[in-house]
């Protein structure tokens, strides 16, 4: 029997960053870029790229710029046709048009006739494939289409150790990865949190895993205790609210499925403490945590009886089991649990 091997989808963000880079380099531009995806923390990095290539410090006359609310067709065709003056390109900068997401072509209908001397730059955040204002533009040869999506987690953790070890300050080789546990896989939010954890350790001159739980804000593990809260009082446009925040922070659907299950645990160890007649402070010992945030799970657990929490651990349990086995998807399971300890 053939051995078929299931292919993966690559990742379009390493060639779309090549491309740039190539064209820069060799001086061979497009007439026009559309950079977009998930990962707006590139797509603004290489436009700025492209804009510094192209465009001359300080020159406003042959550079200009349009956002959603200032977009305007009839004027971006008339750049377009304009010659550069005294430079070699007239570059315009469209940031978040939204015209990708629609059924709007009239773009098209300047972009063909465009000089080779001018150059239109589209960065979106959201682009529907199957629009003809795209899929002409993909087609066109005249016009790159690069798209920007969140880095895999050995890239991730490459450039945050980059960033980490700058200065030789010495790097544990599990902090880049905690702080991506901590923080999420968002670029800007990740770079920001790395910068801040090496002032903070540059006269040591080592980061060590302690550091990222000292200084670096987790606003995962915080929303994902916001959501087991917004739970236990059957608040469920608040724990979806929460759940899409979540996604907005690019937790994987896994990730979200382990924190909750972990969460509940403690609220069983918890709940079990109170039973048996423990305070806040004992509490707070347990937990290693403050007393306003034990205080905080022991009014979750006046939610539940044990039986209820123990029943809620089953569901996570089945979350996570239905993922490996292959019945539900990543998304789905994590999605169904949220619903089901709704109920």
């Amino acid at each position: 029997m053939a051995d078929y091997k299931r292919k993966t989808k690559e990742n379009p963000t390493t060639k779309s960053m090549k491309t740039v880079r190539s064209h820069i380099e060799e001086r061979t531009f497009s007439n026009v870029y559309l950079l977009f995806g998930e990962e707006t923390y590139l797509v603004n990095q290489y436009r700025d790229m492209l804009i510094h290539a192209l465009v001359n410090d300080g020159d406003t006359m042959n550079f200009t710029t349009y956002n959603a609310d200032s977009f305007n067709v009839n004027s971006v065709a008339g750049d377009m046709v304009t010659m550069p003056f005294l430079a070699e390109y007239r570059v315009v900068l469209v940031d978040n048009s939204g015209i990708f997401d629609k059924s709007d072509e009239s773009v098209l209908d300047f972009l063909k006739d465009a000089g080779d001397t001018n150059i239109l730059i589209f960065t979106e955040q959201k682009v529907d494939k199957r629009k003809k204002v795209y899929t002409t533009l993909s087609k066109m040869e005249n016009a790159s289409c690069l798209e920007f999506k969140t880095p895999d987690m050995g890239t991730l953790i490459a450039w945050i150790g980059n960033i980490l070890s700058e200065g030789n300050i010495k790097v544990r080789v599990t902090v880049p990865e905690k702080l991506i546990s901590a923080v999420g896989t968002d670029m800007n939010t990740l770079k920001n949190e790395a910068i801040k954890l090496h002032d903070y350790a540059m006269e040591r001159g080592e980061i060590v895993d302690k550091d990222v739980d000292d200084i670096c804000v987790s606003p995962v593990e915080d929303k994902i205790f916001d959501m087991c809260e917004a739970i236990s009082r059957k608040d469920g446009a608040k724990a979806i609210s929460l759940y899409n925040d979540l996604c907005i922070l690019k937790t994987k659907p896994m990730s979200v499925i382990f924190l909750v299950t972990r969460q509940y645990n403690q609220l069983i160890q918890v709940n079990q403490l109170i039973l048996e007649g423990a305070n806040a402070s004992k509490v707070s010992s347990f937990l290693k945590t403050p007393e306003f945030v034990a205080r905080k799970y022991m009014s979750i657990c006046k939610n539940y009886t044990q039986s209820e929490l123990l029943k809620a651990l089953d569901m996570c349990q089945d979350a996570d089991l239905a993922v490996k086995t292959g019945r539900l998807s990543d998304v789905n399971s994590a999605e169904k649990l949220i619903v089901t300890l709704l109920q």
